[in-house]
């Protein structure tokens, strides 16, 4: 290709290759450096008759450092000069005069910041309007401290000139102060954007209406009077709650994908951080670490959640005569929503877990958890239906679509209130119940054909080897499905006694300890104790107890030697080991 090129194209091309090249190896930035060393006026450069001595290199740099500084505050004070219409010495003359009066007060008043709540907050004032008052005066502060950076060319020369500003003690206090000024203001921007996105002053998501939902009223009754929109209390709104208008746009999981909802998850969790890492400076000026909109957005995903279950879960319960594809669908949606409500609650919790300089006081509500019970119940409705067609149907799939079920409850119920037994019951009855059938099915087809009477024994073991092959099938898949459920159902055992004290006495001997459940279960003669391991890990005493489902992440062998004993007995307990 070269070979077809003139000449002059031929060198020109060339031209360009070497350049290339010489860009990339980095001879451009060595003969540029090496131009700029050049370029270094003369008169800090040593006599070259001379020899150099050690301290001269040091000489050297610091009067090309003086240089540099003098050359940058020339262009610095020409550039403030040309802006305000003055010349150089009139702009150096107007800094100075500033400095005097601005510099030092501004950097008094940020070391002596303290809020007084008493001087704030009057008789029937909230938490949030001193959290606003608050707001207002940090914001004047943070202006007159810009004021005074403005005032020189660099935050190291104002350090240089005052030596309080580059103290570490001024530096973190001014950084707490920012910080709690950006995520007051990041917050109040957040919840008007919810505001504006929900049509709601307060977020409430029972009420809200779209603009221009009423109905007009009519000035007179003849055809040219005009009508015009009603007051306040006279207006009519049409139905139209908020969240029935995303589910009909969005499905759930889509609704909590959106940038606002996953921006105010990200806003949270960077502002805990930050009042963590800075609560002790917050908490010495006096500024609150929570006030009452940070709360209403903490409240905020999970509440707009349980709405739209509540809504789905009406929606279901009002369907009849439902098709195979549309209890598919229905069950599709329910997955998702238990999904989207599990990591909301898992996350609500890791955001709202009270630590040193952080507890919002913020908790879910009752109805939450409630809500999702419902919803966990109307999956394994819609389940059983599903099992009930496909039976009908005459297909020998209930078993598979039972254990296809299973990975996902597993990974749903530990974050639902009675999930756990709400699970292994229902499981259990549905494949108890498709059990039974099957062995119905199967003891009717052992009774034979109808003709067997007169069917010969070839085509009477041709028939008998059919029925047992269909059945073949669901009946393996029955046995794995039952393996799944007992491995992590069956994880207990009952052992009668008839001599209690020497059990005790052996117990203790072995270092087992009484958990203690404040009378809960003493009162009732029910008794817990637990192994030598489990006084290490006293938090899964609880889980060991509650849960019906094993926990996989319990089950490994650093945590296999904790167990629990529930000791019934209707003698005298005296327990003289560990609690």
């Amino acid at each position: 290709f070269l070979g077809d090129l003139d000449d002059d194209e031929y060198h020109e091309r060339q031209e360009w290759r070497d350049m290339l090249a010489a860009a990339l190896t980095g001879e451009v930035m060595g003969s540029e450096k090496k131009r700029m060393k050049e370029d270094i006026p003369s008169e800090i450069i040593d006599d070259g008759d001379q020899p150099t001595q050690p301290g001269d290199s040091r000489q050297q740099k610091t009067r090309y450092n003086s240089l540099l500084h003098s050359k940058h505050m020339d262009l610095w004070l020409g550039c403030r000069a040309a802006i305000r219409g003055r010349t150089p010495m009139q702009e150096k003359q107007t800094i100075e005069s500033l400095r005097a009066v601005h510099a030092d007060t501004t950097l008094r008043a940020v070391m002596e910041f303290c809020v007084d709540r008493t001087a704030f907050v009057n008789e029937g004032d909230v938490e949030v309007d001193f959290s606003t008052l608050c707001l207002v005066q940090l914001q004047k502060l943070l202006r007159r401290v810009d004021y005074v950076e403005g005032m020189y060319p660099t935050l190291d020369a104002l350090g240089v000139a005052k030596p309080v500003y580059a103290s570490p003690t001024f530096q973190e206090k001014l950084a707490a102060i920012t910080s709690w000024t950006n995520i007051s203001v990041r917050l109040e921007l957040l919840y008007k954007m919810i505001q504006r996105w929900t049509g709601s002053e307060d977020l409430n998501l029972y009420s809200t209406t779209t603009p221009g939902d009423y109905m007009s009223t009519t000035v007179g009754i003849s055809k040219g009077d005009i009508q015009t929109p009603p007051s306040a209390t006279q207006r009519v709104f049409q139905h139209t709650p908020f969240v029935e208008r995303l589910l009909k746009e969005n499905g759930m999981r889509k609704i909590f994908e959106q940038s606002i909802l996953t921006e105010l998850e990200q806003v949270m969790i960077s502002t805990r951080a930050d009042l963590i890492d800075k609560g002790a400076q917050l908490t010495g000026i006096g500024l609150p670490t929570c006030n009452g909109q940070m709360q209403e957005l903490l409240r905020f995903p999970p509440r707009l959640l349980q709405t739209c279950l509540q809504i789905r879960l009406q929606t279901t319960q009002n369907l009849k005569n439902l098709a195979l594809p549309q209890i598919d669908q229905l069950i599709e949606d329910i997955r998702d929503s238990l999904s989207v409500a599990c990591h909301i609650k898992r996350s609500f919790a890791a955001v709202t877990k009270p630590m040193i300089y952080w507890n919002p006081e913020v908790r879910l509500d009752d109805e939450y958890n409630h809500t999702l019970r419902r919803c966990l119940k109307m999956y394994f409705s819609l389940l059983q239906r599903k099992l009930r067609l496909v039976s009908e149907h005459g297909s020998n799939r209930e078993f598979e679509t039972i254990e296809t079920q299973w990975p996902f409850m597993l990974e749903v119920v530990r974050d639902i209130d009675g999930g756990t037994y709400e699970m292994a019951l229902r499981f259990c009855q549905q494949t108890k119940y498709h059990v039974r059938g099957w062995i119905r099915v199967l003891a009717r087809s052992l009774k034979g054909p109808p003709a067997c009477d007169t069917m010969s024994s070839r085509d009477l073991a041709k028939w008998t080897s059919r029925v047992l092959h269909s059945i073949r099938t669901p009946i393996l898949k029955c046995q794995r499905l039952v393996r799944t459920i007992q491995d992590a159902i069956v994880n207990s055992a009952d052992y009668v006694f008839t001599n209690a004290h020497s059990l005790l006495a052996q117990l203790v001997d072995t270092k087992h300890v009484l958990v203690y459940t404040a009378g809960e279960w003493e009162t009732r003669g029910l008794y817990i104790l637990g192994s030598q391991a489990l006084s290490r890990r006293p938090h899964l005493a609880r889980s060991l107890l509650s849960d019906c489902v094993v926990n996989q992440d319990l089950a490994d062998e650093e945590n296999d030697s904790c167990y629990l004993l529930v000791v019934c007995t209707n003698a005298e307990f005296s327990w003289t080991g560990a609690t």
